[in-house]
């Protein structure tokens, strides 16, 4: 079984040392011959984690070590959904890395809970209430699976979450460099198949052809989400735009294309400045100018100075936990709550910067109202002088759609 020990050793510095699975994966896995194997097996894991978790409490009496945790979790994931490593192959390979991990004593227990889950069909029933049988079957935390419930019914909530990860990369073309339909053709020319979005971007499946046009400015990745976020500006010619929690920039770097603007991106660290300088370079973008500034703490100087600001905020991530599943390791609705105290407080500081006839666009990449509606609905109520002029919530939909939500912000006249 190729990949297991160097997927234990990714998932161990995960669970051990809450580290993160892309940093982790780049720094041990990228051009190893087994790349595609234990990259599977991580991200597997770390996406089952919860229905794991409920097989090893059904099959055991108590739970086990971290250690052994992780390589039942291993062994679990390779025998329910790897479906080319024979059973035998998985057991014996998960007792052998127990014995090297120093943890002969317990081969036996490993050995056995292994096998009493092949004998049971590699299968456990789910909980009968609503919220462990959805936090099961879809292995979401049980604090969320209740806020779904909750907030969207549990037909609604189940439908999102059953909605296939939608694994195509998005890109947009670099309009100083060429038009779309310039680089559909090319792409037409190479016999890359590609997906129009609904944000003027492809989708496409990455490819050494597309790194380069990427890496030669011609095209870059930005998500279909963060597009329709800028494009909510309605960026007009010689506006000022402040984007206030901006690296690595994206954002700005497209909305100083869709206008002839200026844009004050910022951030609360200085080498993601450097982030956005960089993207910016490499679209070959000249109007932006990066500051350091902590969107929290109440600037002055920006006092009613610009037509326009992004608040696309700092949040749980929620939204995207399909291609980063350990965001699950890491929340609770302790912190949702917590979080949701400093998107207010950027949201309050943007209507100060914002000019009386100005606009605000409100984002997260998050699926909980905590988060979206109750931040600009609390915004309104106390604040008169605001309206909101379109409020989404977009809910994964298999057209490669994350979850999201997009706010709309304008002073009354």
């Amino acid at each position: 079984m190729n990949g297991l020990v160097l997927a234990y050793d990714v998932l161990a510095k995960i669970y051990k040392e809450d580290a993160f699975s892309s940093i982790e994966l780049n720094k041990r896995v990228v051009g190893a011959n087994n790349q595609a194997v234990v990259t599977r097996l991580v991200y597997g894991v770390l996406q089952k984690d919860i229905e794991l978790d409920y097989y090893i409490s059904a099959l055991t009496t108590k739970k086990p070590s971290k250690t052994i945790l992780i390589l039942l979790k291993l062994g679990l994931y390779c025998l329910k959904y790897m479906d080319s490593f024979p059973d035998y192959a998985v057991v014996d390979e998960v007792v052998d890395l127990c014995e090297k991990l120093g943890k002969r004593q317990l081969k036996g227990f490993v050995n056995s809970t292994l096998k009493t889950f092949i004998s049971k069909g590699k299968t456990i029933d789910l909980p009968k209430d609503n919220i462990g049988k959805l936090s099961v079957k879809y292995s979401i935390p049980l604090w969320l699976s209740k806020a779904y419930i909750k907030q969207y019914g549990i037909e609604k909530a189940e439908e999102f979450l059953s909605v296939e990860e939608f694994t195509k990369e998005h890109i947009r073309n670099n309009p100083f460099v060429w038009t779309l339909d310039e680089l559909k053709k090319d792409l037409d020319k190479q016999g890359i198949e590609y997906i129009q979005s609904i944000a003027d971007g492809l989708f496409v499946d990455n490819s050494a052809y597309i790194k380069k046009l990427n890496n030669d400015g011609k095209i870059t990745y930005q998500s279909m989400t963060s597009m329709l976020a800028v494009k909510a500006l309605d960026m007009k010619d010689n506006e000022i735009l402040l984007d206030m929690c901006s690296a690595p920039g994206g954002k700005a770097v497209y909305a100083s294309q869709l206008a002839d603007i200026k844009v004050v991106a910022c951030d609360i660290h200085e080498h993601r400045l450097q982030l956005i300088n960089s993207y910016a370079n490499r679209i070959g973008v000249k109007s932006i100018t990066t500051m350091l500034n902590d969107g929290c703490g109440y600037n002055k100087d920006f006092d009613k100075k610009f037509d326009k600001v992004l608040c696309d905020v700092p949040c749980s991530g929620l939204g995207v936990a399909g291609k980063k599943p350990d965001i699950y390791l890491r929340s609770s609705m302790e912190k949702v709550e917590e979080i949701s105290k400093i998107q207010y407080q950027i949201l309050t500081n943007a209507s100060k910067y914002t000019k009386d006839n100005g606009r605000i666009v409100y984002s997260t990449c998050t699926t909980l109202r905590e988060e979206n509606y109750n931040i600009v609905g609390r915004f309104v109520k106390e604040n008169k002088d605001w309206q909101i002029l379109d409020c989404k919530n977009y809910l994964p939909d298999g057209k490669g759609t994350d979850g999201f939500f997009i706010a709309v912000l304008e002073k009354k006249n």
